[in-house]
């Protein structure tokens, strides 16, 4: 479960969530946690993967950089999973140093969507 994080004065706030795109190639990166407070923005993301055609050259691969998202609950699994279920025929996303639960959830529930190709690099 997503953790909270305490301010400089004490109070505690929850974990945030930043997306924001990628140089060189298709796609967004994010940082933080995908969790109740953040599913808004993580659904949102996805939708864009969705709605985007084939780049320039013909790809169809969506890349989501995620070595600085630490945590993403089996809710916020499921919209990234949904989101995959959606792309046309031949798209993918690839998910780039996922956080290692995300990938032991991937495995545990939706083992086979071929529309999610998992990368350590």
């Amino acid at each position: 479960m997503g953790t909270q994080h305490e301010t400089r004065s004490g109070a505690t706030r929850a974990p945030g969530l930043t997306v924001s795109p990628l140089a060189g190639r298709r796609g967004v990166r994010a940082a933080g946690e995908v969790g109740l407070s953040t599913h808004g923005t993580w659904r949102r993301a996805l939708e864009q993967a969705v709605r985007e055609g084939p780049d320039s050259e013909g790809e169809d691969v969506y890349h989501l950089e995620l070595s600085a998202v630490t945590f993403v609950d089996v809710a916020g699994a499921g919209v990234l999973v949904a989101a995959a279920e959606r792309l046309p025929d031949g798209r993918r996303l690839v998910l780039h140093r996922p956080p290692p639960a995300l990938r032991r959830v991937l495995e545990m529930f939706w083992p086979d969507v071929p529309a999610i190709e998992v990368s350590m690099s």
